[in-house]
């Protein structure tokens, strides 16, 4: 009798045929603008992973805009296909109408492949070699700049929200190596300073901190993609993040005495190699800011 394999084929039917589409909008609210600032509400969007052919995921997307949010933060892997950018841009359409800042993820910059997922139990999957196929990275971003949205790859900038002064500070993908914070110029004044980086590895975070960033925005974990039941806690997060910051928003104190608040984005989508989500729902980040008490 083989009755036992019966629970492993629900949870595995369960994992690809539901909870992968079921798609989620997190809120979360912080203390952390000025006395008497006005509220900002941030749409978090990472990790879309998208192929031509999810419509249902792009039909959800495009309702986003409805949330009404005032500042956009997208922390990259758009893409999970070398044809997806026409599906990545239509469906991001109206939301690139609002306020937004951006990063690159790896899969932004590389197409997907086949990887042995349990190899991320011993260390986070390896960056891809240059002889990998590239994608149109600067066709993406160019679309997104081209709509307003402001490339925080490698650099700064400075919006001006709600008669709040935000200051940004953005990296590169870490996971490619690629993350240089070294020359970037100080930040002018602000209310608050935000971090944006795709792969939240630890001495990026801790690096983002130390040029001011109080807040931090991330994605690349997928949330853990599978997570231990009833739980939902990660069992890898592909880099050195602790798993119990694998999603959501927490405080972390990497140096003493300096503490900032993480937002890691559990993401939408996955590789199309391992279409699988399990007690972890595909999300989107929904945070608003609100003044300190």
């Amino acid at each position: 009798m083989l009755w036992f394999l019966v629970p492993i084929v629900l949870v595995v039917v369960y994992a690809t045929l539901v909870e992968r589409f079921w798609f989620a909008i997190r809120r979360a609210d912080l203390a952390i603008l000025p006395k008497g600032a006005k509220e900002i509400t941030i749409l978090h969007i990472s990790d879309i992973h998208m192929a031509p052919w999810q419509r249902r995921k792009q039909q959800w997307i495009k309702k986003l805009a409805a949330l009404k949010p005032d500042l956009v933060i997208n922390t990259g892997d758009n893409l999970g296909h070398s044809k997806a950018i026409p599906s990545v841009l239509t469906s991001l359409s109206d939301l690139n109408q609002i306020s937004g800042v951006f990063v690159n993820g790896s899969n932004d910059m590389f197409a997907p492949s086949v990887r042995n997922p349990f190899t991320y139990f011993s260390s986070p999957s390896k960056a891809h070699p240059p002889s990998h196929q590239k994608l149109e990275t600067s066709l993406l971003n160019s679309a997104f700049t081209d709509k307003g949205w402001i490339n925080l790859n490698n650099a700064t900038a400075k919006l001006l929200i709600n008669g709040v002064r935000l200051s940004f500070i953005g990296t590169d993908d870490a996971h490619e190596n690629l993350a240089d914070l070294s020359n970037l110029k100080p930040l002018a004044t602000s209310d608050l300073v935000i971090g944006v980086t795709h792969a939240p590895y630890l001495t990026v975070l801790s690096e983002l901190n130390q040029k001011g960033a109080e807040l931090i925005f991330a994605g690349h974990t997928h949330g853990g993609q599978v997570c231990w039941p009833f739980t939902g806690r990660a069992l890898v997060t592909n880099c050195d993040l602790p798993t119990r910051y694998a999603r959501g928003l927490a405080q972390l104190e990497l140096q003493p005495g300096q503490k900032f608040w993480l937002n890691v984005c559990a993401g939408l989508g996955n590789s199309i190699f391992a279409p699988i989500r399990f007690a972890c729902r595909p999300e989107i980040r929904l945070v608003t800011l609100r003044a300190k008490n």
